[in-house]
């Protein structure tokens, strides 16, 4: 074998391989089960034959990658390829859906160039996408809701929690089996990254524990959570949720404590698989970490957002007071780092302060923040 057909083999084998990934990204609509399992009969628009999806599936990838390769593909000349009818009937329909053709009268087959319906087509994955990871949180809340009053969890244990997909269900969990208060602290950690993440109306959401009752919460952040993109915006809209927070330099962890029965600890910022991270049912330990929060709310700033609208200068305190640098008051406050500099040392002559912390200090005493 030449290395030319080598190479055209290769070629043949990888576009199909890709294609297959796309076109088998779910079947059509009323086309369902796994690999291996058969199709009911009726299945599909055209499709009244007792075969296996993998058949299916690889008859859409093949139609696709035969239609591309003729200049004026028809049904005819699918089925003149050795492909069953209802198949052909049936790929062409899947096909049509997602946009990669259009069939005209008389089985004439119209292809759309794949570098204008693919893009497309995976757009319209993405925004699925978007769409089912929106919906994940809400319908945790009620799997978990449901779930909780039947559940007798195992006291005194701790368990070992391995991504930060299973730290973000086990939460959920905990949270639905709530009865009055959550306290939390959180680093700059991948799984707060991920949380602020999270689509801005999920925030707004409040916390509900046992029965749907409305559980207190509250919070204390590192002031490096500041630096993510869009931080007052999502920490309006949890305060809307009834979250309340405070803002302090060097939280070395994060952790969600519900009541004083189980405590989720984040180490994710040591590992950002989320690996390590744990369950903790242990009493003398969630007591612990409840003395530890009660420490980094007392030692915490409030942070006075109240909106974008709100006069600049109280922003400038609000967020000198918890401890952030000129760069994250300046992204925040939307000026440059020259002018928030400038406002500080004039706010720090108004104040009669030494310090940048004292002046934070001395606005908070006078109602300022």
């Amino acid at each position: 074998m030449s290395d030319d057909s080598r190479t055209d083999e290769a070629t043949h084998a990888a576009v199909a391989g890709v294609t297959d990934a796309v076109l088998t990204n779910g079947l059509s609509p009323g086309f369902g089960g796994g690999r291996g399992s058969k199709a009911a009969t009726g299945v599909g628009a055209g499709l009244d034959l007792d075969v296996d999806v993998d058949e299916v599936e690889g008859t859409v990838t093949r139609v696709f990658l035969a239609v591309l390769q003729h200049q004026e593909p028809t049904r005819s000349l699918l089925i003149a390829q050795g492909m069953k009818a209802p198949l052909v009937d049936h790929s062409l329909d899947v096909l049509g859906s997602r946009g990669l053709i259009r069939l005209r009268p008389g089985g004439a087959i119209e292809v759309i160039p794949p570098d204008i319906s693919l893009p497309a087509l995976a757009l319209d994955y993405e925004r699925r996408a978007r769409e089912t990871r929106s919906a994940a949180h809400e319908l945790a809340q009620v799997y978990f809701q449901a779930r909780s009053a039947s559940r007798t969890p195992d006291v005194g244990t701790v368990r070992i929690l391995n991504s930060l997909d299973e730290i973000a269900a086990v939460t959920a969990e905990a949270v639905a089996a709530g009865t009055s208060q959550i306290r939390t602290f959180r680093s700059l950690s991948p799984r707060t990254r991920a949380l602020f993440a999270s689509p801005l109306h999920s925030h707004e959401e409040p916390s509900r524990g046992v029965g749907g009752n409305v559980l207190d919460y509250t919070t204390v952040y590192d002031t490096d959570v500041l630096e993510i993109d869009g931080a007052l915006e999502i920490l309006e809209a949890r305060e809307r949720g009834g979250e309340r927070f405070r803002f302090t330099s060097a939280v070395p962890f994060s952790a969600v404590i519900v009541d004083e029965v189980v405590a989720i600890v984040d180490v994710s910022a040591f590992d950002s698989s989320g690996f390590g991270s744990a369950v903790i049912r242990a009493r003398s330990m969630v007591l612990a970490l409840i003395a530890l929060s009660d420490h980094l709310w007392d030692l915490g700033s409030p942070l006075s957002i109240g909106g974008v609208t709100e006069r600049r200068d109280q922003l400038i305190l609000s967020l000198l007071a918890a401890g952030a640098p000129d760069a994250t008051i300046a992204r925040q406050a939307g000026v440059s780092q020259r002018t928030v500099e400038r406002r500080v040392r004039a706010l720090m002559d108004q104040l009669g302060a030494g310090t940048r912390f004292q002046a934070g200090v001395q606005a908070a005493r006078r109602g300022m923040v």
